[in-house]
């Protein structure tokens, strides 16, 4: 298995953590999922500067920064309603389907981005084995959630 293959699958498995966790301090501390959430986004942004100072990483210039489409910088807000809505969903829905669900959005947006080749990305077709791989996790949703 590639180490990219790996490093996903570790990625993916910490956000079951991340949900319950967040969960946990919304009900434990008596907040709502956006407090929480808020405090979640806070630690991650933490931590990401702790990398950034260890690993030394250039700044980019302002005349580069500049020059950035300002649509580019709101990626952090999927990220946001991600883990806001997980926040809340998780007590709700339960980890499984909560990530269930999850997984079936994305999948479902990557293969729009795919398709039509958004963001400057290659282009690939929603064919019908991709179409079938959607479904399959479609029913695995439904399966998670008794519904």
């Amino acid at each position: 298995m590639p180490p990219t293959f790996v490093m996903m699958i570790m990625a993916g498995a910490a956000l079951p953590l991340q949900f319950a966790l967040n969960a946990l301090l919304a009900r434990t501390a008596g907040v709502s999922a956006i407090w929480a959430a808020m405090v979640s986004l806070f630690v991650s942004f933490a931590c990401m500067a702790g990398v950034v100072l260890l690993t030394r990483q250039e700044l980019p210039s302002w005349q580069v920064l500049r020059t950035v489409p300002a649509i580019y910088w709101f990626g952090g807000l999927g990220g946001a309603i991600f883990v806001t809505t997980s926040t809340f969903a998780l007590p709700r829905l339960g980890a499984a389907t909560c990530v269930g669900l999850a997984l079936l959005g994305q999948l479902i947006m990557s293969a729009v981005v795919d398709h039509f080749g958004l963001f400057g990305l290659p282009q690939k077709a929603v064919d019908l084995q991709r179409m079938g791989g959607i479904a399959l996790v479609l029913a695995g949703a439904f399966v998670l959630a008794d519904a």
